[in-house]
Formats: C-alpha cells, sequence, structure tokens
C-alpha cells in the first residue's frame, strides 16, 4: 500500500480509447497509471507502489491472463488485486481468470457504477490486508529485539515459530529452521530422549512438573549450548492443546561462570564479597531482560488487533514473565539478608507496622476475594529493624495467595510477657505435619494445586526472625481449614 492519501491503479490496455475511459471513471477518486501493453504493466508494476491492477485480457504478446500469473507467483506483488476486464464473456474465459490468479473480473463495455463499486471494495481489502501485515510484522519485531529465544512447537514436534534471537543461537537463518523437527534436527540423538518424553508430557498436561526445563541444543557449527527453558501450554478456542510456547535462555556462558564462582566461593568461605557479585548478577544481568519482556509484551498487548494465536502467546509470555520477575525480586532479596549477620535493632510499633502492610496489599486482597479480619488495638512496641516489615508481607501475600476466594485471612497479636506472638490465620489448603518444617527451607514448595511460589518467601521470614533472635512456626488452624503462622518478637 503507498503512503499517499490516494490510492493507484495500473490500468493495463492495448487501446487507448479503454485506458481513457478508465481514467475518466477513477480520476476523480483515484491515481490513474496507464500502460499500452502486458510487457509495459509489468514494468509499471515494479516502479509504481500500486493498490490495483486493471487487466485486458486480449493484448498482442503478452496476454492478460499471462501478466496476471507472473504478479500472482511474485511474492512481492502477489497481494496486488487484479480485476480482469474483458470482451469475452464465455465461461472458459473466466475461469481462465481465476486460474491464473485474478481476484476479480469485469466484462466490456464497462458499466461505471459496476467498476466504482468492485474497485472500492478490492481496494478496502487491500488497505485491511497491509495493515495486518503491518501489525504482524512489528509483533515479530517486538519478539525478535526479545533478549530470550522464543520457541513454538506444534503437537508433531515441528517448529511453527522463532525468533531472531533463537536463530542467532543456533546459527540458522529462520527458513531453515521453521517446519522441522525441533529434537530430530537441533539435539545430539542420544540426548534427544528424555527431551521428547518432557514434550509429550507437556501435551498431556503435566505443565505443573515440567514448567522449567534444560537441555542443550546443537548449533550450525556443532556446538552445544545449554538452554534453560521455561514452558507454556497452547490451546485452541475449544481448550484443545494444539502445541507448547517455550521461552529460553542461553545459560551456557553462565553456568560455566557458576561453576568457576563456586570454587571461588570455596576460597573465599562465602564472603560477603561474593554475595554482592551474586546479587548484582540477580538485579542487573536477569532483571534486563525480564523487564525488556515485559514492556513490549504490554506495549502488544495495549494494541490490539492482534490474531487469536498471537494474543494467546502473548499473554502466556506475559504470565511467564511476571513468574520471573517476582523470582528475581525474591532471590535479590534472600541474598541481601543472607549478607547480613546482626541487625540494628529499635524500639518501633508493631502495630502500625502492621497496618500499612495492609494498606500495601489492598488490591491483592480486593483481587482474590479475600476478607482481612484484624483487630490491632495496639500500640504494641518491639524491638525490631524495618526489614521486619518484609516478615508480615510475605506471611500475609502467602495467606491470601493460598486461600479459596470469599474466605477471611485473620491478623491476631498475643502477648507472651517478654514477647509479641504475631499470628496469620487462613482458611486456605493446610500443610501436613511433616512438611511444617521444610516450608521454611530454600526452594522447598508444598503442593498447592495451580498456585506455585518461588520456594524462597518463607526462607526470608525465617531468616529476618532468626536475626532478631525470635522463632517462627506453624500449626493447623483449630477452626477449620488452613494455618497459622506465627513469630515471636522481642519486647523493648
Amino acid at each position: 500500500m503507498n503512503d499517499n492519501s490516494v490510492p493507484k491503479i495500473l490500468v493495463v490496455d492495448d487501446e487507448p480509447l479503454n485506458v481513457e475511459l478508465m481514467e475518466v471513471y477513477l480520476s476523480g477518486d483515484y491515481e490513474v497509471i496507464p500502460a499500452y501493453g502486458g510487457a509495459e504493466g509489468l514494468e509499471k508494476v515494479r516502479t509504481e507502489d500500486l493498490d490495483l491492477v486493471l487487466l485486458d485480457v486480449m493484448m498482442p504478446g503478452i496476454s492478460g491472463f499471462d501478466v496476471c500469473r507472473t504478479l500472482k507467483e511474485d511474492p512481492l506483488y502477489q497481494f496486488i488485486p487484479v480485476v480482469m476486464v474483458t470482451a469475452l464473456s464465455g465461461k472458459d474465459d473466466k475461469i481462465k481468470s481465476i486460474e491464473a490468479g485474478a481476484d476479480d473480473f469485469l466484462s466490456k463495455p464497462v458499466d461505471r457504477l459496476e467498476l466504482e463499486t468492485r474497485v472500492k471494495s478490492l481496494i478496502k481489502i487491500r488497505q485491511l490486508h497491509t495493515s495486518l501485515l503491518a501489525q504482524r510484522d512489528q509483533a515479530q519485531n517486538y519478539l525478535d529485539v526479545a533478549g530470550v529465544i522464543l520457541l513454538v512447537l506444534d503437537k508433531d514436534q515441528n517448529v511453527t515459530l522463532i525468533n531472531r534471537k533463537g536463530c542467532e543461537v543456533l546459527g540458522r537463518s529462520e527458513e531453515g529452521i521453521l517446519g522441522k523437527n525441533w529434537f530430530d534436527s537441533f539435539l545430539q540423538p542420544e540426548k534427544a530422549e528424555y527431551p521428547k518424553k518432557v514434550f509429550s508430557r507437556l501435551l498431556e498436561g503435566g505443565i505443573d512438573e515440567l514448567e522449567y526445563f534444560e537441555n542443550p541444543i546443537l548449533t550450525a557449527d556443532g556446538e552445544e549450548r545449554l538452554i534453560s527453558w521455561h514452558n507454556s501450554i497452547l490451546t485452541d478456542k475449544k481448550g484443545n492443546v494444539t502445541g507448547v510456547l517455550s521461552s529460553g535462555e542461553d545459560i551456557t556462558e553462565r553456568t560455566k561462570t557458576e561453576a568457576a564462582l563456586k570454587d571461588y566461593a570455596k576460597q573465599l568461605e562465602h564472603s560477603n564479597e561474593l554475595k554482592d557479585l551474586f546479587i548484582d548478577i540477580i538485579r542487573h544481568d536477569l532483571m534486563n531482560p525480564a523487564g525488556a519482556v515485559k514492556g513490549f509484551t504490554d506495549l502488544l498487548l495495549k494494541r490490539g488487533k492482534l490474531e487469536d494465536g498471537d494474543l494467546r502467546m502473548l499473554q502466556a509470555i506475559k504470565r511467564t514473565n511476571t513468574k520471573l520477575i517476582t523470582m528475581i525480586e525474591s532471590a535479590a532479596t534472600f541474598a541481601k539478608i543472607e549478607s547480613v549477620s546482626e541487625v540494628k535493632l529499635k524500639r518501633m510499633d508493631l502495630g502500625g507496622i502492621l497496618n500499612n502492610v495492609a494498606q500495601t496489599l489492598g488490591p491483592q486482597l480486593k483481587g482474590n476475594r479475600i476478607k482481612l479480619n484484624m483487630s490491632i488495638e495496639g500500640p504494641y512496641p518491639a524491638l525490631v529493624d524495618p526489614m521486619i516489615e518484609q516478615v508480615f508481607v510475605n506471611l500475609l501475600s502467602n495467606a491470601i495467595k493460598y486461600s479459596p476466594q470469599n474466605t477471611c485471612v485473620s491478623v491476631e497479636m498475643e502477648d507472651l510477657g517478654r514477647e509479641w506472638r504475631v499470628k496469620v490465620i487462613d482458611q486456605g489448603f493446610g500443610i501436613l505435619d511433616e512438611d511444617k518444617e521444610l516450608v521454611f527451607e530454600r526452594f522447598k514448595r508444598m503442593d498447592k494445586g495451580n498456585i506455585k511460589g518461588t520456594g524462597l518467601g518463607l526462607a526470608i521470614v525465617r531468616r529476618i526472625v532468626d536475626l532478631h533472635e525470635g522463632k517462627v512456626g506453624v500449626a493447623d488452624n483449630p477452626n477449620g481449614n488452613g494455618s497459622i503462622f506465627w513469630v515471636t518478637l522481642k519486647k523493648p
């Protein structure tokens, strides 16, 4: 589609009077480009940015059928609408026009109203098609600038989409990847069987245990690159699984670096300098690409007008990236408090801290349809560091996340004499007795249905409470389903 406000129409006819008549009919609303033969018409198509071609059939040299067939076989011009204009009215000629790829045909003498109606309709279709192509190309550009591999496999394990980053890592062109069986073409044969089993399990709905997965892929020059994948299932409108969307990060160098850092950590005995290095890696090297993916997906989703398949893929990418950002932030927080050996305690009111946390979590409460029952009449003075607020944020956030909708989360304060015991009570899934101690360990996540955490939230709670020389624990809710998470903190 040309950038001018007036669409361009090429009129090809070996009779100058016919060309002139078309110009009279169309010149008021369109820019008419004349051509007086098939060869000249093809030349004008190559030099002019056209929106439609009116093509005479019977011309010396190159016939209209030949011109139409040439245009439709060329990827550069195949979407330009072609209307065959002919004095012939036989059924065979119409069939030949269709076989040549014509979009419509008119009989001579041309009726002006019919001509204007057909042209207007085809120009509108051309404009819509051009707009869709532009949106598709823009969406592809956004995916290409993402710093991760984006890969879509259909149910037959064939590649249906890969972005520029994926092509760069594999060292191959997009044409050399699309349509190929992923496991047979880009993995070592002896290392492909288990990833195939993982893929089959994903198609069966086993996303929970296989959401994250690592395996090496084979580049064009025979090098293996280790990729960390995050997998999402793609479905059609009826909910049937159609394939798998995977976002992958090349962790080859990072894995080598981590191995070297582990050796270095042994030499430094887990010094604070090494922990600071890990925090910088988490915050900078991981958060930057995650933030970029979030920005581009938000832009695409706000634009709208996306096909259903593209929309579902973008929504899957957004959900995946949100989980990634949460994990990065939790890991950074945990690394920071792990490097702290002592805290400076001061007198603070736990009631005021809890009220601030409740206000912060208001949107989460509303979104999950959870009622908060917090009878805090205070004051409740305690010796704490300001980081204690993170303890209550994590405990309340977990209670909201793991509680069914339309239930209640309660916060209670208990006076133990020299200490306060803060209790957060939910009506969620509950925790088995053998798991009650495990929940406070790093990366230990209990089975909570479809809800996934980072495995760090309660480990952060324990570490902060330990720094305050307090205690932390969990018990069953005596009034029904759910749990009571509690911490103790010293009074001044």
